[in-house]
């Protein structure tokens, strides 16, 4: 895959996490949380993916080409993606 490769990826992410002391209790039952993303792929590692959803379209004098919006998602929690054709960035 190349830079100017849109991707849709359906991840498992970790949740919970609450703000609070909590009685820890005898029995529970977690389900796994599945995510979708789609965006621009600008990394595609073994151990990770970067996608972002939203760039300028090209550097002109005052700005930098710029992405918003950056996902590192690990690669081992990826459960499926699917290339789009290339997109010019």
């Amino acid at each position: 895959m190349n830079k100017n490769q849109i991707v849709y990826i359906e991840w498992v992410d970790s949740f919970g996490c609450s703000p609070n002391w909590e009685e820890i209790k005898e029995e529970y039952n977690p389900e796994p949380l599945v995510c979708k993303s789609v965006g621009w792929l600008l990394y595609d590692g073994d151990d990770c993916k970067i996608i972002v959803p939203h760039i300028t379209t090209e550097a002109h004098d005052n700005a930098i080409q710029q992405g918003c919006g950056d996902m590192t998602i690990p690669a081992s929690a990826i459960l499926k993606i699917v290339q789009f054709a290339n997109v010019p960035t």
